[in-house]
């Protein structure tokens, strides 16, 4: 994902006020200095040119399915190395595939960086989900890529949902998708179809522009299951991994459920900057609302609660529930 920052905040309503101590009102990330779980894929991030960590997961992932010489798609892929979930695979682990970007400079850009990789197509266009001949499935057509291709980067900063959804022909073992992280994780939101069942939402009164932009979390689990996916980590960008294929994920550390909520424990509020482990107070709060729902079950969120258990995250405390 190309912005994937939270605001420190604090915010006013009717009940107590919510706050982080002791830091200001940025959207600057702070280090985490606590250990890493290690009972998720956390551990395997990296980046080599991915922006969160994802290279390393998904070197751990094709390793765990046995996936040699693989295939894929990203889009929009930039000038197919900054932030790129792909170039690595490419790179290293000989992949062949397509890449498609819409803005004209990136794209002349990704041609000159991939014209040493003569199994890798760059194809400038936009991937829509309401054009039949700009859909995701008449663009993998395009690209001759198999029906179950290895790996699918979704990354438009706002469709993404819309075009997953929309594509019906193919089944890659492996999606990456794009979600809002200024998106609580429990409410099921669209692309300009805001939840209605908010009674707080603090970070829509700091960022009221990225409300709207892309899906979030739940939404996104919601329709990977619909479509047969299971999510297995969380970086901002949430990777799937086809249901079929989850029994040969030896560190998958979740149950497989129908139950979208089930799930919910993988949304986390650690993002690797470079490869430096980062934190802030949004995402904080985001996993505090995280919490509330998987203790009480409701989406009317108590403030002083959620008082509490940002501050009992400042020192990771860790609270079983």
């Amino acid at each position: 994902m190309k912005i994937n920052r939270i605001i420190l905040f604090v915010f006013f309503v009717t009940a107590p006020v919510l706050f982080a101590s002791n830091f200001s009102q940025t959207d600057d990330s702070f280090a985490y200095t606590f250990d890493i779980p290690n009972h998720t894929y956390h551990k395997y991030c990296k980046n080599v040119y991915s922006q969160n960590g994802e290279d390393g997961l998904l070197e751990q992932l094709i390793k765990e399915l046995n996936i040699v010489n693989g295939t894929f798609c990203e889009f929009g892929a930039s000038n197919g190395i900054s932030q790129s979930n792909t170039y690595n695979l490419i790179l290293n682990y000989n992949f062949s595939g397509m890449a498609i970007e819409l803005d004209k400079h990136s794209y002349m850009q990704c041609v000159i960086n991939y014209q040493q990789f003569p199994n890798v197509q760059v194809f400038h266009g936009a991937v829509m989900y309401n054009d039949s001949s700009n859909n995701l499935d008449a663009w993998l057509k395009r690209g001759g890529l198999p029906k179950d291709l290895d790996i699918l980067s979704i990354d438009i900063d706002g469709d993404d949902y819309f075009v997953w959804k929309g594509l019906a022909g193919f089944t890659p073992k492996i999606v990456i998708i794009e979600t809002n992280s200024y998106r609580d994780p429990v409410y099921d939101e669209l692309p300009s179809q805001p939840s209605d069942e908010y009674n707080i939402d603090p970070l829509k009164q700091w960022f009221p522009e990225r409300i709207a932009i892309g899906c979030s979390f739940i939404s996104a689990v919601k329709l990977g299951l619909q479509k047969g996916y299971i999510p297995v980590a969380y970086t901002g960008n949430i990777v799937f991994v086809r249901k079929d294929l989850i029994d040969n994920l030896k560190e998958f550390p979740y149950i497989v459920s129908n139950d979208v909520y089930d799930y919910l424990p993988l949304y986390s509020h650690l993002v690797l900057w470079g490869n430096q482990w980062t934190t802030n107070t949004g995402l904080m709060l985001n996993v505090a609302i995280r919490d509330y729902y998987l203790q009480f079950n409701s989406k009317h969120i108590d403030v002083t609660w959620l008082n509490k258990r940002v501050q009992q995250l400042m020192i990771n405390e860790i609270v079983r529930f």
